[in-house]
């Protein structure tokens, strides 16, 4: 039925699918093939994924002529381009080697030649491909993502320097580099670093003034930071080493209003120990693995003391040890008996006014430490309980050996109607604070 829709229409299907999903549509019929031959002249977005495909065991041999065949088919379709502008341009590929490299310059030349805004490079990092075409080519980028290139401090200078629109760099498994210095990037709005793992410096200066965002993930241990842009507000750490260096970022944390971090739970008190406060900080994301092994309830006053005018904490925990229905807090609930809180000024957190707990899912340890920490927060005016989803919780899959078959009716039960009764607990200690389950 879709192949009697209009022609227009069709063309604009094909342009909004990937450049291997709309190479496939073609064989469907003469009529998609000309569809494709037309969409490709105009197609905003041109995506290419060159891998080993169904076929993970195959010999290099064929391997090798798989990839040659890929190569041409690649420049075959840049060829039939036509538009004078292209939007965006992706590769990615762990199988090209460093011979390869001229084959990658003749792509990346087209996507310059073609003005593109945002540009998408992942690569294999044994391939050392050198960043230095892209730092000089691309005059009018908003987007630059980079994975497995290699890149120095002055490639850096002079990507910034050469692309001056650039909004958002994100730069992933780059093992050369080891100072990221931003000089001037008077548009960077959003910076990621992940996985550079010789990466010891970081230095910002005041004229990135734009730079709202800083971003850093796992395998990334800084010895020093030193950012100076004026309008940074928000830090997302993804820590995943107990070597992590909190005191590099002591400075840069002292500047900020608000921080994402996910940690193991059994780093998160040592790392808020290694910051005396947060003096800006009101509002704060943290997402823990595995808080069931531990008392994460001691954490809680560690944040609180850091954070001494925070406004909003989201709190969840990413990974639970076990299925939920055996750590179930219903039955504690009807016994338990909470108390209507009271201004208390030597733990009163007076300016705390929302808590999130998102990934509910019922346990008896995520009802404790929910229950304690609005003990503390006095002057809290909203709670939002964000369920795990049902998928999640009858998903054999996600839990393994202890998955039972019996769990797959009890989500109502025991994930819901605790939150429910979670939720007139809360009400019996603060009367007036707003509870949405969600």
């Amino acid at each position: 039925m879709i192949s009697k829709l209009p022609w227009e229409i069709l063309v604009s299907i094909m342009c909004l699918l990937s450049t291997d999903e709309a190479a496939r549509m073609s064989v469907l019929s003469r009529r998609w093939r000309k569809i494709w031959n037309t969409s490709i002249r105009i197609m905003p977005r041109l995506s290419f994924f060159l891998d080993r495909g169904w076929f993970p065991d195959i010999r290099p041999r064929d391997l090798e002529k798989k990839m040659r065949k890929r190569i041409i088919e690649v420049h075959q379709v840049l060829k039939l381009h036509k538009a004078h502008t292209l939007y965006e341009f992706s590769l990615i590929t762990f199988e090209l080697t460093s011979r390869d490299s001229h084959h990658i310059n003749a792509w990346l030349n087209f996507a310059a030649e073609k003005h593109v805004k945002e540009l998408r490079l992942k690569l294999t990092s044994l391939m050392l491909y050198d960043a230095s075409f892209i730092a000089d080519n691309f005059h009018f980028l908003r987007v630059l993502y980079l994975e497995g290139i290699y890149i120095t401090e002055d490639i850096v200078h002079r990507l910034f320097s050469n692309s001056p629109f650039l909004e958002r760099f994100f730069l992933l498994n780059s093992d050369k580099l080891h100072r990221l210095s931003i000089v001037s990037a008077p548009n960077l709005k959003y910076l990621y670093i992940e996985r550079c793992r010789g990466l010891q410096h970081l230095q910002i200066s005041s004229s990135v003034e734009n730079l709202g965002t800083i971003e850093i993930n796992g395998g990334v241990n800084f010895e020093s930071v030193n950012v100076s842009a004026p309008n940074l507000s928000h830090i997302i750490l993804g820590i995943q080493s107990q070597v992590f260096k909190f005191d590099a970022y002591v400075t840069l944390l002292n500047q900020i209003k608000r921080l994402s971090i996910d940690v193991y739970a059994d780093m998160i008190s040592a790392a808020f120990r290694q910051i005396p406060e947060f003096s800006k900080l009101a509002h704060l994301e943290l997402i823990m693995d595995n808080c069931s092994k531990i008392t994460p309830i001691r954490c809680l006053l560690d944040i609180l003391r850091a954070a001494p005018i925070l406004k909003t904490f989201s709190f969840q925990d990413n990974k639970l040890s076990g299925h939920p229905a055996k750590d179930n807090a219903l039955e504690w609930l009807h016994v338990h008996i909470p108390k209507k809180v009271e201004l208390d000024q030597n733990h009163a957190c007076d300016y705390l006014k929302v808590v999130k707990f998102d990934n509910f899912a019922g346990c008896k340890y995520e009802v404790e430490v929910l229950l304690h920490l609005l003990e503390y927060a006095v002057s809290v005016e909203k709670i939002f309980i964000g369920l795990m989803d049902s998928s999640t919780w009858r998903d054999p899959e996600e839990w393994g050996h202890d998955y039972e078959d019996k769990f797959d009716n009890q989500y109502e039960e025991l994930c819901i109607e605790c939150a429910q009764q979670l939720k007139t607990q809360i009400l019996q200690m603060h009367p007036n604070v707003d509870v949405i389950i969600a």
